[in-house]
């Protein structure tokens, strides 16, 4: 009876031209239990290394551990989480940039580097400080920020974030990405100007490098 109803129900939709959305797929695992994802997994999955390099230059790297590389992130309860492990050579810039998903809580693991956030408008223009190997810094969710290494020696750091997909918005790519009716409207530069600053940034791949911190340094890249 209940195949007849069904079969009667699609020939109907098909007469009318209602479309019958497809059944979801139950083996999908955000249909499963938290316990019966995790099932699906061996213990030796739950213990990993960051995978090679997400995005690298000759100044640094950032090693993600986001649900596009790890389907393991998935299982796991109120979003989840992710990390990052970022990697800065002398004087290099983890350039700024925003996480709309995920507050980020960073652990300095070698050397010293400069943490810097801007509040929302209204807030402080500026809150940061050096961060030195075994402290940690706290970036509050979507707030533009960024890590500097002003040393002569590489540093290094892990971000946890509280969401298995932080996502990330690079500011100065994602900005001189717009219309360039926008950003003229917006600075007051000129088009030839604007132009500039766009191949600039365009070609200037994170991480990236403070060119008089290496001259300071005395480092020839």
């Amino acid at each position: 009876m209940a195949k007849l109803v069904c079969v009667m129900v699609l020939v109907f939709s098909a007469l009318v031209g209602v479309s019958v959305a497809a059944s979801p797929d139950l083996s999908d695992l955000d249909f499963q239990t938290e316990l019966a994802q995790r099932e699906e997994f061996p213990a030796s999955d739950f213990i990993f290394k960051f995978p090679t390099e997400d995005q690298s230059t000759k100044f640094g790297n950032l090693r993600n551990l986001f649900i596009n590389n790890d389907p393991i992130l998935a299982t796991l309860p109120n979003g989840g989480v992710a990390q990052n492990l970022v990697t800065l050579e002398a004087c290099a810039v983890n350039q700024p940039h925003s996480h709309p998903r995920g507050t980020e809580i960073s652990f300095v693991t070698e050397g010293v580097l400069l943490f810097g956030f801007v509040e929302e408008n209204g807030g402080r223009p500026f809150v940061g400080g050096n961060v030195t190997k075994g402290q940690t810094v706290i970036i509050p969710q979507g707030l533009i920020h960024f890590a500097q290494n002003l040393g002569c020696k590489e540093a290094q750091f892990i971000a946890s974030f509280p969401n298995r997909d932080p996502g990330t918005q690079t500011t100065a790519l994602n900005f001189f990405g717009l219309p360039l009716e926008t950003i003229r409207g917006t600075t007051g530069l000129s088009d030839k100007e604007i132009k500039k600053i766009q191949a600039s940034v365009k070609a200037n791949k994170n991480p990236s490098l403070d060119s008089e911190c290496a001259k300071r340094c005395g480092l020839k890249w």
